[in-house]
């Protein structure tokens, strides 16, 4: 891992951020697509990917012949996060609006529609607001459980922890918690994502699970 001087030297590159926003959803890309992403050339994408890998930000798996890349893990994410709700965004009007409703942070939710979820899971007594986290009760344990995603304790990921949302200025959850709770939205199809971005939009199925599983009603500017 960088200094603090030498990874901030590494995030300067306007290139590198942009790739490294495409990777905040969770999944491996190829080259070319961070390429695309970037506008730059496959040549020089791969160039930004090796300072990347060396920062520690990120790892390159081989499919075949194609070479993969993803974010080093949840802290990275945790981290891009974080700057994010320090700087000023960098996405145009309608893509910021967006992503701004829902979107994934690595394999959580953030956005609105992550904090409304939060709110609503505080309300029933699932979560509980401590100082500084949002600790899961058993009857949110059983109920990811129930919906084909359970909880692992095991390893040294914390099982719930409060994500500063870069966008909302308030917490949403991340942790094991947060992960499942995104599967159980994905797997269910009550959101989709937005091509090419990040960003995600709630599904009417989405909607009426949302009213009869949590009990929340989106605002309809919401609606997508």
């Amino acid at each position: 891992m960088l200094p603090i001087a030498g990874l901030a030297g590494v995030l300067a590159e306007p290139s590198r951020v942009l790739m490294l926003d495409l990777l905040l959803d969770g999944d491996a890309h190829a080259i070319g697509r961070l390429a695309h992403t970037a506008s730059v050339s496959a040549a020089t994408a791969s160039s930004h990917v090796r300072k990347l890998v060396d920062a520690g930000l990120v790892v390159v798996e081989a499919r075949g012949r194609q070479r993969m890349v993803r974010l080093a893990g949840s802290e990275v994410a945790d981290l891009l996060e974080r700057l994010a709700a320090l700087s000023a965004p960098a996405a145009t009007r309608p893509r910021l609006d967006q992503l701004r409703f829902a979107r994934t942070c690595y394999d959580h939710l953030a956005g609105v529609l992550s904090v409304l979820v939060a709110h609503a899971l505080v309300d029933r007594g699932w979560l509980y607001p401590t100082s500084d986290n949002l600790e899961p009760a058993p009857a949110l344990l059983a109920w990811l459980a129930d919906h084909g995603h359970a909880v692992d304790f095991g390893g040294t990921r914390a099982l719930s922890r409060a994500c500063l949302d870069w966008t909302e200025r308030v917490p949403h959850v991340a942790g094991k918690v947060g992960a499942a709770l995104a599967d159980v939205f994905v797997a269910n199809r009550w959101v989709a994502r937005i091509r090419d971005t990040r960003a995600l939009r709630i599904t009417e199925r989405g909607r009426l699970a949302l009213v009869r599983e949590l009990g929340l009603s989106l605002p309809l500017a919401r609606r997508s």
